[in-house]
């Protein structure tokens, strides 16, 4: 059952109807274990999926929710599409899998995305829920440049994936928890995939096939 996917156009009824499934899906128990996964998503790849299934498969989840960035404030580039059409690729590359879902809450909210407004919000939200954050293991080695830090490492556990060249050592932070995850190295990026797109190469080994076609319908990341 899918409960935090909420699209960029939904109109206040509907909104709110959606808001009240993720409500009484949280209801049914009193105690859920959520990842959270921020990023661009500039466009969503298999490799971000790849991560979501390993993280549900290692860490005891009941759910990954994915968060699309209205505006990373560790990164100097804007996002190259518009932000419906972000969220919209999100959309259809996890609805094969009932424990992923999107929330487009900092595309709403806008401005630069701090995680620890979203996190504040689904601890007052999702009361009684264990929290987690997904990151990679070069996000970890940048935590202590994270606004308020500290307050967001009393309220979650860090998920960190290991990556070559980066390691994990405890942190300056004082008080953050986190577990560490291996995954297959998936050597493309969002930032490869767009070029690969720009010049015409194939990218379908590396999206979900849903995506490859809406943005090849959309003419997306071709300047």
């Amino acid at each position: 059952m899918q409960y935090a996917n909420r699209s960029l156009a939904l109109n206040p009824k509907e909104e709110s109807f959606t808001r009240y499934k993720m409500e009484a899906f949280f209801s049914n128990k009193k105690r859920k274990s959520i990842a959270l996964y921020g990023g661009s998503f500039d466009p969503v790849h298999e490799a971000h999926l790849e991560v979501a299934r390993i993280a549900l498969e290692n860490c005891d989840l009941d759910a990954v929710i994915f968060i699309p960035a209205a505006k990373s404030p560790l990164k100097k580039s804007a996002t190259l599409v518009e932000d419906a059409d972000r969220v919209e690729m999100l959309r259809l590359a996890t609805t094969e899998e009932p424990r992923f879902d999107v929330d487009t809450c900092e595309v709403e909210r806008g401005g630069t995305s701090y995680t620890v407004d979203t996190v504040k919000a689904y601890q007052a939200s999702h009361e009684g829920s264990r929290l987690h954050w997904i990151i990679g293991a070069d996000q970890f080695e940048l935590l202590p440049q994270w606004r308020c830090i500290e307050e967001i490492a009393t309220l979650i556990t860090f998920i960190v994936l290991r990556r070559p060249g980066h390691s994990i050592v405890e942190s300056a932070v004082k008080g953050l928890r986190f577990v560490t995850i291996d995954a297959p190295l998936m050597p493309h990026s969002s930032t490869k995939i767009r070029a690969s797109i720009a010049e015409g190469r194939s990218v379908v080994d590396l999206l979900p096939p849903a995506v490859e076609a809406f943005i090849s319908s959309r003419g997306l990341y071709t300047e």
